[in-house]
């Protein structure tokens, strides 16, 4: 398993599968409800934006900034909550998610940041299960990215200790994408509303090509939680780390991990033959957590620390 290299401040897309691609996550009330309190929940306490998510019935889409550089502490907690509760609901014993890491894509620049926020938002469309992405039931970030409305949601019932830790309702909110901050509310609601809708489009285009029909909301709700899609999963699947349509920005983001990598695992190596006193590259998550010496960002003018 390779380090990751966890600095405050990128955006990213994380996007994990529930174990053996079943539909633990089908949607209904209940977890709808679940999804959207342990997201809430997990990202207050951890210092992380929320920009958009989704829920499909195995797996989950979620756009955020890591501002603390906390986003492992992040899935690891909100992930662990959510099934803890479902797992008791569906009467399944087993793993809810996979045991592969949750896929994390770091997304560069505001247009691809908007670019995965559309991909996010019509992943129920282009999958053919609802015309609309209004039309989905399951978690969907929609209606706050066009509306930037807050939303409060209760803990979910029947696990949770009524006097425990965590609290009986939590502030579920959709931030505005960095680098658009310049729109109006009416701007940016129109700019969102018009991409989703040329999804919508091309996708019932290509439906109609295809000669297609969408599965529609009343069969996504009936759907087996225990089930599984009978298409065979693609093999030796490519797990992109950025997203970045500008090529020369790809190239350097690309060249910032591989040197992160590379940083880290000569560390390693030394830390490992007893030079303990070693500094790990900027980024380094778990050797931090384990007390070794790690770099940290300059400080700017500004009072704020530069990331790469």
């Amino acid at each position: 398993m390779k380090p990751r290299q966890v600095v405050p401040g990128r955006v990213y897309m994380v996007t994990r599968r529930c174990t053996r691609r079943h539909h633990l996550l089908a949607p209904d009330e209940f977890v709808v409800q679940t999804y959207e309190y342990t997201l809430a929940e997990a990202a207050q306490r951890f210092d992380i934006s929320l920009f958009g998510w989704t829920t499909m019935s195995n797996h989950q889409h979620v756009l955020l900034r890591d501002n603390e550089g906390q986003l492992p502490r992040f899935t690891g907690h909100m992930h662990k909550m959510f099934s803890k509760v479902i797992n008791p609901y569906r009467g399944w014993t087993e793993n809810l998610w996979s045991t592969e890491q949750p896929n994390h894509v770091w997304l560069v620049d505001p247009e691809d940041m908007f670019d995965k926020l559309l991909y996010t938002l019509l992943n129920p469309v282009a999958a053919d299960l609802v015309e609309e992405v209004a039309h989905w039931p399951g978690a969907s970030s929609l209606a706050q990215n066009l509306y930037g409305r807050e939303r409060i949601i209760e803990r979910p019932y029947g696990y949770f200790r009524k006097n425990g830790p965590m609290p009986p309702t939590v502030t579920l909110r959709a931030e505005r994408l960095p680098g658009y901050e310049h729109l109006s509310q009416e701007e940016w609601k129109e700019k969102v509303f018009d991409g989703v809708r040329k999804g919508e489009k091309q996708e019932r285009t290509r439906r109609t090509r295809e000669k297609r029909r969408v599965v529609g909301r009343k069969a996504v709700l009936r759907t087996n939680p225990t089930s599984r899609p009978k298409t065979e999963e693609p093999k030796n699947r490519l797990k992109p780390t950025v997203a970045a349509q500008n090529p020369e920005r790809r190239v350097a983001a690309l060249d910032i991990l591989r040197g992160f990598l590379e940083a880290y695992t000569e560390a390693l190596r030394r830390f490992i033959h007893g030079k303990r006193n070693v500094e790990f590259p900027l980024g380094t998550y778990r050797m931090r957590l384990l007390g070794a010496r790690c770099a940290i960002a300059p400080i700017l003018e500004s009072g704020k620390r530069a990331f790469s």
